[in-house]
């Protein structure tokens, strides 16, 4: 799913995207306004008991026992274990060496957010990450680029990629070593990767260890939702899918979104579940009103019999990317969703689908859109008199800054005639008192408007090829590379070579709307 930034709504680019988000857009999601946090805990603490958080942190110890968990951690723990305790919530497809770097920006986005309503609302908030170990889009993950060479993660897949054993990737390490052999500092950072990814371990299990290595200590939790005992505490969903009325919720607000002029980015499907069978993932399509099978056709049920094979083995069952906000709200107590530009338009379709399932709306906020700039590159930004943050603006809209900053007599030739035209008033007013210095008086009027339009046509001709056409030749050159819009740098650039260039990330304390801008030495 492809979405560049001028894709996005207007709104969807603050922090929160709920305090733009009126009109229209208001209506798509229930919870946008400075009260939706207010609205979401007060909707959790009545429905979330004492046998919905013990059945929570019991597996959440059970999946973390093999952590050595900081005091924060253990606090947070603690906390959801009470009626105090909530989360706030972000999720990616787990990747070999934690991804992207924008996966540090959605984590660290959730760790800030979680701290400020912890302070809000005088409860503890924990920053959660769900790692979509049940997805299965091995392509996306296979390769790790790295200091301008690319490694590619060799493997069988087809699968839920949590379950990936992680050879491959210590594989990739080792070749990383050789490559860089020479360079005593890359080999320094290397080093802290050895152990984590190798035969017999899987990809869950090795990106949780390096999860928790890098934001541990801020008291982030990690979730594996593939478990076996939130499957069964969820059979209600998969059965429910079963019929239309889950279909229908999400039809109906995909008529919604067309209404103010959004596409919805997931088509909505009769089923929005896969089944485990033969060692894949395989999606499940309804052929008929009683009647079911997988999108190879090696798994065929009755509507009858698939009823009884959600009732004995839901574990065999997952939801797709609508249905995944559901799922969590059943098992999470969340207040927000901290979503990527992509994931909070497709969660502009999912509020009516998590009520049919029983679930609580929680609040949705944009994670931090970042920047790595190198010195070259700040030299090239300095000569555009404009934030830094307005270059995440399409390319349509900075050419339209640039030629109001810099393209200034474009805005002369639209007054010449303006200032003609009222001389032409003068002139009428002059002759009907028979004015009798209207001719000459005319005669200077035509000449300024001679000299200003020689000065634009001068500016024209010899200023815009000489000081504005450049500067829209390194716009476009700086967009279409640096600040690519259908690439973005924080989705090219992998986290482990930004965390080399700046020697680990900066201790980013607070949010400061929605822009991260680093500069590497």
């Amino acid at each position: 799913m492809s979405i560049q930034f001028s894709d996005i709504p207007a709104g969807l680019l603050s922090s929160p995207i709920s305090h733009l988000l009126q009109g229209n857009y208001a209506k798509l999601y229930p919870r946008f306004g400075s009260d939706s946090i207010n609205e979401a805990h007060k909707e959790l603490a009545e429905a979330w008991g004492t046998e919905e958080r013990n059945q929570l942190v019991l597996v959440l110890k059970q999946q973390l026992k093999s952590l050595t968990l900081t005091s924060k951690q253990q606090a947070n723990l603690i906390a959801l274990e009470t009626n105090d305790g909530f989360t706030v919530v972000t999720g990616q497809q787990i990747h070999p060496f934690l991804g992207p770097a924008f996966v540090w920006a959605k984590v660290k986005t959730t760790i800030l957010k979680a701290r400020e309503l912890s302070e809000k609302l005088g409860k503890t908030v924990v920053p959660i990450f769900w790692m979509a170990t049940e997805d299965h889009d091995f392509d996306e993950i296979a390769r790790v680029p790295f200091l301008g060479k690319e490694y590619i993660w060799e493997t069988p897949s087809g699968g839920p990629v949590g379950n990936l054993d992680t050879e491959g990737i210590a594989h990739i390490l080792l070749k990383m070593q050789e490559d860089f052999q020479s360079d005593v500092r890359v080999m320094d950072f290397l080093k802290q990767f050895e152990g984590i990814y190798q035969k017999g371990i899987t990809l869950s299990d090795a990106s949780r260890l390096l999860i928790h290595k890098v934001f541990g200590e801020e008291g982030l939790l990690i979730v594996d939702p593939n478990q076996v005992e939130w499957k069964h505490q969820t059979k209600d969903i998969w059965l429910r899918e079963l019929i239309e009325e889950p279909h229908t919720a999400l039809l109906e607000q995909s008529q919604l979104m067309k209404e103010v002029g959004l596409k919805p980015p997931i088509t909505p499907r009769h089923t929005s579940m896969f089944y485990y069978g033969d060692g894949q993932r395989l999606r499940i399509d309804r052929i008929d009103s009683g009647s079911f099978q997988t999108a190879n056709s090696a798994f065929e049920w009755t509507i009858e019999d698939l009823q009884v094979e959600i009732n004995e083995f839901p574990e065999r069952f997952s939801a797709n990317a609508l249905l995944r906000p559901a799922y969590q709200q059943r098992i999470l107590p969340n207040l927000l969703y901290i979503g990527g530009p992509a994931e909070c338009i497709y969660w502009l379709q999912v509020p009516a689908l998590i009520r049919v399932h029983n679930g609580i709306v929680p609040a949705l906020q944009l994670r931090l859109l970042m920047h790595l700039s190198m010195p070259a590159i700040e030299k090239k930004i300095t000569a555009f008199s404009w934030p830094k943050e307005d270059w995440f603006l399409s390319e349509n809209e900075l050419l339209k800054k640039l030629m109001s900053q810099e393209y200034g007599n474009l805005s002369l030739t639209q007054q010449i005639p303006l200032l003609k035209a009222q001389f032409e008033q003068i002139w009428e007013s002059l002759y009907q008192i028979k004015h009798p210095k209207l001719k000459e008086i005319k005669n200077e009027h035509e000449a300024v408007i001679r000299s200003l339009q020689h000065t634009a046509d001068e500016f024209l001709k010899e200023g815009f090829d000489a000081h504005v056409a450049p500067k829209i030749k390194q716009l476009k050159t700086l967009k279409s590379t640096v600040f690519n819009e259908k690439s973005p740098q924080e989705r090219t650039l992998f986290w482990m070579e930004w965390a080399f260039k700046l020697n680990g990330f900066p201790d980013v304390d607070k949010l400061q709307g929605p822009y991260l801008w680093l500069t590497s030495n």
